[in-house]
């Protein structure tokens, strides 16, 4: 019961009120309001049909509603002096349940976010190790060539992207610079040219990391580069999250992760690689001094 509160009502989507108990119990006998109209009143916590407020009223049978043109030719009940607060479920038009327990939003999320994942551009999805391993097959060249794969991928989905023209002007450094020193050994312009490249490949995939990270935040996919991984293996960490993308892209899922521990690892593999040949080196080279000393000496006597 409504414990002398007014009485808010909800019919095709319009709010009006507050009416007093007594014009609502009317209102119900005179057919104007079924039982599943939707009313609330302060204290409330949601939204709920008449005849749960008034089960009596719903149970006594209402006679026909008035003739059209009679409501139409009377005056306006429905003047709404207030609003209930916005926390409430009606003013938030929460969609009602579907039978599998499922809110018709959640469905329209999801066809949302599958309808950004297919307006995505399909990123390279060649896994990294692949590319490390056609890198090794063709001493570099593969390295060369791929990162202007990605930065093409980048530039569709940033046109602002200036990581081609960067990679480009750095590749025409490193061959100017091939060229004048393989002319004059000395010369400073061809090291300088060299480092020109360097510099503007580095540049490059930090401005295409950073593309990726914004522009695919619109898509509500959160993208971590990290900058100390992104410097030691450019091309490769690049096409690990490249990879991850692609994947997201198709299923939707995110996990795994993309790669990054492996590159770590990839990192200590040379390191392990020289302490061992240390190893064996270092005393071989120690026997080698100790013999040689020993030589010397007897040649002394």
């Amino acid at each position: 019961m409504p414990n002398g509160e007014k009485i808010w009502i909800a019919q095709n989507g319009q709010k009006s009120g507050p009416f007093a108990e007594d014009e609502v119990r009317r209102w119900i006998a005179e057919g104007r309001f079924g039982p599943d109209t939707l009313a609330w009143h302060k204290g409330m916590p949601e939204w709920v049909p008449l005849s749960s407020l008034f089960p009596e009223e719903a149970a006594t049978p209402t006679p026909p509603p008035p003739v059209l043109k009679a409501a139409a030719s009377a005056p306006a009940v429905f003047v709404a002096e207030d609003r209930p607060g916005p926390t409430y479920s009606y003013d938030e038009r929460a969609p009602a349940p579907s039978p599998s327990g499922v809110s018709y939003a959640s469905h329209d999320d999801d066809a949302s976010e599958t309808l950004s994942r297919r307006n995505l551009p399909a990123p390279p999805s060649l896994h990294w190790g692949l590319v490390f391993l056609f890198s090794i097959l063709t001493l570099g060249i593969f390295t060369i060539v791929w990162p202007f794969i990605q930065a093409n991928w980048v530039k569709k989905i940033d046109s602002d992207s200036k990581a081609t023209t960067m990679l480009v002007a750095g590749l025409a450094c490193l061959i100017v610079g091939e060229v004048i020193s393989a002319g004059s050994r000395r010369s400073g312009l061809g090291g300088l040219l060299s480092l020109a490249y360097y510099v503007l490949w580095y540049v490059s995939y930090f401005s295409m990391a950073g593309s990726i990270k914004r522009k695919l935040a619109e898509y509500h996919l959160p993208v971590e580069i990290g900058g100390v991984t992104l410097f030691f293996f450019t091309t490769f960490y690049l096409q690990g999250q490249l990879s991850w993308i692609s994947r997201w892209k198709e299923t939707g899922s995110s996990n795994p992760k993309p790669p990054k521990g492996a590159f770590y690892f990839l990192m200590l593999v040379p390191i392990f690689v020289i302490a061992m040949l240390a190893a064996i080196a270092i005393p071989a080279y120690q026997n080698y001094v100790k013999r040689a000393h020993d030589v010397e000496l007897q040649r002394g006597e």
